[in-house]
């Protein structure tokens, strides 16, 4: 068969040369040009002859990638099997109940929005939540810190006393008290108790320094003090915990009950020096006290007495009964709750707290605190008690009998006049 292209031909003269430019491993188009011919005589040729194409070396590797590309490669799994374990059978037709499955975007939603479950000493539980005990995860509170936040007779002191007792004994406390209600932490815990009204502040700065080197718990009782003398002591020994050196810079939890008074919003008449030097140390305890191991608790009546600066440090918050629409609108903008999740807090019973953050949980969570070991000052809560059962007129002669104190002259009499 002879084959034609316009102005040449393609004889046995061709073809012999074909043949041999086709052995040496020559392509159709390097084969043409050789012959004179055109590139469909040749796989013409190829076709009568019964011969393959020779494909170009970069054709053939793209070839080689597409053909890569579109084999099936199994994913590696999560968690290789033991040797001594049997593997996983190879997916078939009906689900085996064996097989991990993937979890829906719900589901995936649901489980990063759980409430955390730390185990072992890093599990402090502090009540109930409605599907099981709630947790506070300590090694996550270390580095998160906790803002506590519930009008008077919401059980905010109760809530701080349980997360205290949970951790005795685990990590190191210094609890600031303006109340002495935690004094009750030396006989139980063994925290040494340190009043406050007996030292000057440069002996309690020493003595902070002293706690952070020993990693010894206390109590800074500030009972027995007018507010400007809390706030004393509170900034020199906050002071001495934060300027010890280094090497002493182990974890700590800082507890501070009723922080509004030691970190207030404006001036509520106190001294100006004092109240600045005060709000500087709660500002150092919850802004730059993570590096040194200070891991700030405060617990508030009233978010808006608190200093923004020192309450927006919080990545935890447990949020008690409140009231007042400031508080509310305060919680919901710290918190970046929804309208309605603000409004709960205006329901909530004494002891019932609306949870969240990392340490606890990432969706709001509602909680009732358990009981606590340790008792205030007053001791238990006494109720309504029956009054005395005495006479009118021996009531009177009991408030009005004659005092040593009465009798002495200096006693200036009311409103200056005499006696």
């Amino acid at each position: 068969m002879m084959f034609h292209r316009t102005g040449s031909h393609f004889g046995e003269v061709q073809k012999s040369l074909a043949r041999a430019l086709y052995e040496a491993g020559q392509t159709d188009r390097e084969i043409a040009d050789a012959c004179s011919t055109s590139v469909n005589n040749i796989a013409w040729w190829r076709k009568e002859e019964g011969l393959g194409e020779h494909v170009p070396a970069a054709a053939a590797a793209r070839a080689a990638e597409r053909i890569a590309e579109a084999r099936y490669i199994e994913p590696p799994r999560r968690n290789a099997p033991a040797p001594d374990q049997p593997r996983l059978s190879p997916p078939s037709s009906s689900p085996s109940v064996t097989e991990p499955r993937l979890i829906t975007p719900a589901q995936a939603q649901e489980a990063f929005a759980a409430p955390v479950q730390p185990a072992g000493e890093n599990a402090l539980e502090i009540g109930d939540r409605i599907d099981g005990k709630a947790f506070v995860d300590l090694e996550e509170l270390l580095t998160t810190r906790l803002l506590i936040q519930g009008n008077s007779g919401s059980g905010k002191t109760h809530l701080l006393r349980r997360l205290l007792e949970e951790c005795a004994g685990i990590v190191q406390q210094v609890i600031i008290d303006p109340e002495g209600d935690f004094i009750s932490f030396g006989e139980a815990f063994g925290h040494t108790v340190i009043n406050a009204a007996d030292f000057n502040t440069g002996r309690l700065a020493s003595i902070a320094g002293r706690t952070r080197r020993a990693r010894g718990s206390v109590v800074l009782n500030l009972d027995g003090l007018d507010i400007d003398g809390q706030m004393d002591a509170v900034a020199a020994f906050l002071g001495g915990l934060f300027d010890a050196p280094a090497e002493d810079w182990h974890p700590a939890i800082v507890a501070v009950d009723e922080a509004h008074l030691f970190a207030p919003t404006g001036d509520n008449g106190e001294d100006r020096d004092t109240r600045k030097a005060s709000l500087q140390a709660m500002q150092n305890l919850m802004c730059r006290g993570r590096k040194r191991g200070l891991a700030g608790i405060i617990a508030t009546q009233r978010l808006s007495k608190l200093h923004k600066n020192v309450a927006a440090e919080a990545s935890n918050f447990l949020l008690g009964r409140t009231f007042l629409d400031i508080d509310i609108n305060r919680a919901v903008d710290l918190l970046g709750l929804a309208r309605q999740d603000g409004e709960r807090v205006r329901n909530l019973v004494r002891g019932h707290f609306l949870a969240l953050g990392p340490a606890i949980s990432r969706r709001p969570m509602m909680v009732t605190v358990g009981p606590c070991m340790t008792q205030g000052k007053a001791g238990a809560e006494k109720g309504i008690t029956p009054l005395p059962a005495m006479r009118p007129e021996d009531m009177q002669a009991l408030l009005l009998a004659d005092d040593a104190e009465d009798e002495d002259d200096n006693v200036v009499p009311l409103h200056g006049r005499a006696k």
